[in-house]
């Protein structure tokens, strides 16, 4: 029996779940499969990896697994559009085209949005149509929940487990998998130690020192976390470009700081890319300019390597220049690097919370026993709750795990298992492609970016703020380098031609700054432009105001920007308030007589349901329709890709 397990994730989250689901699955082995199924060869793969025309020649002792998540807006991850498209064809006849299809799905959303749980419903109901068999209910994990989306997976994966493998498996190797270990499928050995152990290789290649030559060692380990170097992303990679300008956009006295950071790209073969691209960041997990001090605190005190002589694990006598080969058991294709920079540039060891899987493995190595016990109760379904708490609503690092748990020594290649990964930051592009062109108009020299620093309290009070944003408007400076690439149709389509209504309070004005720009650079003001934009004051965050008021004059009243100051009256006003306002009979005339899209982008957390009930509302009152109507007008104008919405 082959049991084939699909993700689409944008995050992460779904594939930690899928690679969970793989390895349970993994333990029914051949020498005790049990009665109520066969031993299982399991894979796992992005959905995006494998062939939707196969699935109608799947045969019926197989089993494909789905693990779906859902972004903010019901929108799906990039990697599953292929794979939808192929479901939603008019010649796949309902009910016969997937005969022998044995399916189960698991998605993951967040409840306080509208459309919960949108992809893994959707896809379940089509599967089903098409003649495919569930062989377990739909499962759906709420971020919402107390103790995240495991509170709805442990349930969904027990009745799975029961139905397929039966109880006997779930019994001996779910539920009774205490002080087991599955095999960790990266490995690594020491190739040079300060501290004495060495191999006698004393003329390696100068060990890796790039981010470049990380991700070739993550190539070697097997892992889809960070892309390779040499891969592409809709002809995008990963390209240095240098920081020509970092300035601050509020004032000292503003809630949340917000940067405009300009890079250099005249040297990179990245010649072109369109208003509502995306820039993908990849940040850098240590807070000094070179490898910093936690992370070889990190590697001194809480990691140990093998050593070969005698095949015993070791404390780390030399973080500095300890410099391992790692591969895993798919590859055969070991990379060299330095142990330090695999911390540094492919771990989130210092910012990001560790999931369930991390504490079971620690609870292994754990020497004491009243950490081993905790651990335990942490991996374990009753304890998630306890762990949620403990972890994620607190946002403990796996560095400040270790210094609370001293007794777990954690092998190197397990920590690169079960640490959570360095993960690109995205950010749209506020810069106009044709404004910064070379002189032949070949090559686009500059892209910019807008940040607002993350900083929130924890409810123990506890100071916490976001790895990449603050790395980037608090770290970088003129001259400095930034791993970064160009995802082409990662955010909103931009036109050359026809009206626009832009809804972007906050830093969601970045991606409207480089429409409003391209527009003025290639002197098209006959399409008309009407931009709501807030903030909270106008003296402290009122981000581009010199720009806003150049293009108005520039297209002479072609294009407008309205700002809301929430905070400058007794009374706080927002972008919906002025759009239902005294703007209401413009915004009805752009969309009703000149048939512009409306684009919304910002934060989001209520921001675009709002700002939907205004544009209903107006709809409604200057249109002559009921809200029913109005309502589906709305849903009309989705439908006609005249409505769109980018939120973060």
């Amino acid at each position: 029996m082959e049991v084939k397990i699909l993700y689409a994730t944008e995050t992460g989250n779904a594939r930690d779940v899928a690679e969970r689901l793989g390895r349970e699955c993994s333990r029914n082995t051949n020498n005790d499969a049990t009665a109520a199924a066969a031993a299982a060869i399991v894979s796992v793969l992005s959905v995006d990896a494998y062939d939707p025309r196969l699935l109608p020649r799947e045969e019926e002792k197989n089993l494909l697994f789905f693990v779906c998540s859902t972004m903010g807006q019901g929108d799906p991850p990039k990697s599953f559009e292929k794979f939808w498209k192929f479901l939603l064809k008019k010649n796949l006849p309902l009910g016969t085209s997937l005969p022998n299809l044995r399916f189960a799905v698991f998605g993951l959303g967040d409840s306080s949005y509208e459309k919960y749980n949108f992809v893994a419903k959707k896809l379940h109901r089509r599967l089903e149509q098409l003649g495919g068999k569930s062989v377990v209910e739909l499962g759906l994990g709420d971020d919402q929940h107390f103790s995240g989306y495991d509170g709805g997976l442990d349930a969904w994966l027990e009745k799975l487990y029961v139905k397929v493998f039966g109880s006997e498996f779930y019994r001996e190797k779910i539920v009774g998998f205490k002080n087991k270990l599955d095999a960790c499928p990266i490995e690594v050995s020491v190739v040079r130690d300060g501290g004495g152990m060495d191999d006698g290789v004393n003329n390696i290649n100068a060990p890796v020192e790039t981010r470049r030559g990380v991700m070739r060692a993550a190539r070697s380990m097997a892992t889809e976390e960070v892309s390779s170097c040499d891969d592409t992303n809709n002809g995008s990679y990963w390209r240095t470009l240098k920081v020509i300008k970092n300035e601050c956009c509020t004032s000292e006295s503003a809630v949340r700081q917000v940067h405009h950071i300009e890079l250099d790209n005249r040297c990179t073969d990245v010649h072109d890319f369109c208003p509502g691209d995306v820039l993908e960041i990849l940040p850098c997990s240590s807070n000094d300019d070179a490898v910093g001090r936690e992370v070889l605190d990190l590697l001194s005190n809480s990691i140990v390597v093998k050593d070969d002589s005698d095949n015993e694990y070791r404390a780390i006598a030399d973080a500095e220049n300890l410099v391992v080969s790692v591969s895993s058991h798919q590859s055969n294709n070991p990379y060299v690097c330095l142990a330090k920079n695999l911390v540094a540039y492919f771990l989130d060891c210092f910012s990001a919370s560790p999931r369930s899987y991390f504490f079971e493995v620690c609870a292994y190595f754990a020497n004491d026993p009243l950490e081993k016990e905790k651990l335990q109760h942490f991996a374990s379904p009753e304890g998630r709750a306890d762990c949620y708490q403990y972890c994620q609503r607190e946002r403990r690092s796996v560095k400040e795990f270790f210094d609370e748990f001293t007794s777990v020594k954690l092998p190197l290649e397990w920590l690169l298992h079960v640490a959570p990964k360095l993960k690109p930051r995205q950010f749209s592009i506020s810069s106009s492609p044709s404004q910064h062109r070379n002189n032949d108009k070949t090559h686009v020299d500059l892209i910019s970016v807008t940040v607002a620093v993350a900083k929130w309290t924890t409810p123990l009070k506890r100071l916490r703020s976001g790895l990449c944003s603050t790395w980037m408007a608090e770290k970088l400076k003129a001259g400095d380098d930034v791993y970064a690439r160009v995802v082409k149709s990662g955010g909103l389509p931009y036109s050359d031609t026809g009206a626009m209504i832009l809804i972007g309070p906050g830093t969601g004005a970045a991606p409207f700054r480089s429409f409003i720009l391209e527009r003025c650079s290639r002197r098209n003001f006959d399409d008309k432009i009407l931009m709501f934009f807030g903030c909270r004051r106008k003296a402290e965050d009122n981000l581009y105001e010199t720009d806003w008021e150049h293009v108005e004059k520039w297209s002479e009243g072609n294009i407008k920007v309205v700002t809301a100051f929430s905070r400058e009256q007794e009374k706080k006003v927002y972008v919906q308030d002025k759009i239902r306002g005294d703007h209401a009979k413009e915004v009805w005339d752009l969309i009703s007589r000149h048939e512009a899209k409306i684009f919304v982008a910002g934060s989001s957390e209520d921001m675009p349901a709002r700002v939907r009930e205004a544009i209903r509302d107006v709809c409604a009152k200057e249109g002559g329709m009921d809200k029913e109507s109005a309502t589906r007008y709305i849903a009309e104008l989705e439908v006609k890709k005249r409505y769109f919405v980018e939120a973060w």
